[in-house]
């Protein structure tokens, strides 16, 4: 199981461990000490909690960005990762490639692999019934087709599909632009920016629709959102929903 632990939450479960100890002092150790011996606290809990025992559990309450809901956050593995998803985590093209897209666009490597694990289960070649592609789900140009358009750049879906490097590279390049034009600037933003990306950067209550597609007709064409929400298929979507959707998925 792959822990991905950000200092924030590494701050929390140190907090956690130092309450539980009750020992009122840090028996001279380091807080570099501190922090890894709670780090392994963190790993045992959540190995007790899978393995169904009533101890206690580590916390995987975190507050949202508006504070409108709380959902899954604290020591995260990313949930269940196929065979697949680990040998893509451990590959050396995927870690370099993840850590140069992360400093271009300034968000975090665990929010970017969140979203990747909720697009395509970090499956770098999978391919949906409607063409889309790879980690984020790259779509055809139109439909039934076969090419994708980046930055004035047409990439061939199956060379996104089959080779790591280029997919990775064309994802920077998607996102990058998204950075550029001010659009992505939470992780949040990005989720929104890789699904509807006119959408992104926008208020709470802008409404998804385009000039060829009604708001209804988007909202049926993608009833997951609703579904989750527990809102009628065909209310129209906003970006306010996106966000709750966003995190009610847990890729805060």
């Amino acid at each position: 199981m792959k822990f991905i632990i950000t200092e924030s939450q590494k701050n929390k479960m140190i907090k956690k461990y130092l309450k539980e100890q009750d020992s009122g002092s840090d028996g001279g150790l380091s807080l570099g000490d501190i922090g890894r011996q709670a780090i392994e606290y963190a790993k045992k809990l959540i190995r007790d909690k899978d393995s169904g025992s009533s101890s206690s559990s580590a916390s995987n309450n975190g507050s949202s960005h508006d504070g409108a809901s709380s959902t899954p956050s604290g020591p995260v593995s990313i949930g269940s990762v196929s065979a697949k998803g680990q040998e893509l985590l451990n590959n050396p093209t995927f870690k370099s490639k993840l850590s140069e897209i992360s400093s271009a666009i300034g968000i975090d490597e665990n929010s970017i692999i969140k979203l990747m694990q909720h697009e395509s289960g970090l499956n770098p070649s999978v391919k949906n019934s409607i063409g889309c592609v790879g980690l984020i789900q790259f779509c055809p140009d139109k439909g039934g087709g076969s090419t994708k358009t980046i930055g004035g750049k047409t990439y061939s879906l199956e060379d996104i599909r089959t080779n790591l490097e280029t997919q990775m590279g064309a994802i920077k390049e998607f996102w990058l632009a998204g950075t550029k034009s001010g659009k992505i600037k939470t992780p949040a933003d990005l989720y929104i920016f890789n699904f509807f990306p006119v959408a992104a950067g926008k208020s709470n209550d802008y409404v998804l629709q385009t000039n060829g597609m009604s708001a209804q007709t988007v909202a049926k064409a993608n009833p997951v959102f609703n579904k989750t929400l527990g809102k009628p298929i065909d209310t129209p979507l906003t970006v306010g929903d996106l966000n709750q959707y966003y995190r009610t998925k847990g890729m805060v």
